[in-house]
């Protein structure tokens, strides 16, 4: 990621926090910023928007006590999409916390493909009845599974989309799970490379 000017979000006003952050980390206390040379810094915020184009970030305070943090509970099911586009920083951040999910002995039966070709996109939305709006989102991310891998391969996709989906809500992203499984019975039309 370039060097970016992280903002703080508070009643409605930005104020600048910091210029020239190279690395934005998640952690359990908050954010950790980090410019060039110098000592993360850890601030009790969560990220609200994140600017590749413009190299800011908008943080907005985390709020204190007990329960699910809002950024968990604010995960919903969207299945109309803007055209603003995913950037690969928000890519990114979608496929590593896909990958930070627990699997059965880590075996890490799954793939991840990034489509973000609209003729493959209109492709997949004519796979399935559930999966009509990958047409119009911007990216897709399809999660694979590898049954000859593990025999928990089910379950640790599950896990690994998610924290994907966990993600795209923290990162004020639109998604939603189109779950389609063919079952041990079916065959399938793809084969193993």
């Amino acid at each position: 990621m370039c060097e970016t000017t992280v903002y703080l979000e508070r009643d409605g006003r930005l104020e600048k926090l910091m210029d020239e952050v190279a690395r934005i980390v998640v952690t359990t206390d908050g954010l950790e910023l980090t410019r060039l040379f110098e000592a993360p810094q850890i601030v009790r915020a969560e990220l609200r928007e994140l600017d590749a184009m413009k190299h800011t970030a908008i943080l907005r305070p985390r709020p204190e006590g007990p329960g699910a943090p809002g950024w968990a509970l604010g995960r919903r099911s969207i299945r109309a999409y803007t055209a603003k586009p995913v950037v690969d920083e928000q890519i990114q951040a979608l496929l590593q916390a896909a990958m930070a999910a627990p699997s059965a002995n880590d075996v890490r039966p799954w793939a991840f493909v990034v489509v973000r070709d609209p003729a493959r996109r209109h492709a997949l939305a004519e796979t399935h009845q559930w999966s009509r709006m990958c047409a119009d989102a911007p990216a897709v991310i399809v999660v694979l599974g590898d049954p000859q891998a593990s025999d928990h391969w089910i379950e640790d996709c599950s896990a690994a989309t998610e924290n994907l989906l966990l993600a795209a809500a923290w990162l004020g992203l639109g998604a939603v799970w189109v779950a389609v499984y063919r079952g041990p019975s079916a065959k399938s039309t793809c084969g193993r490379r």
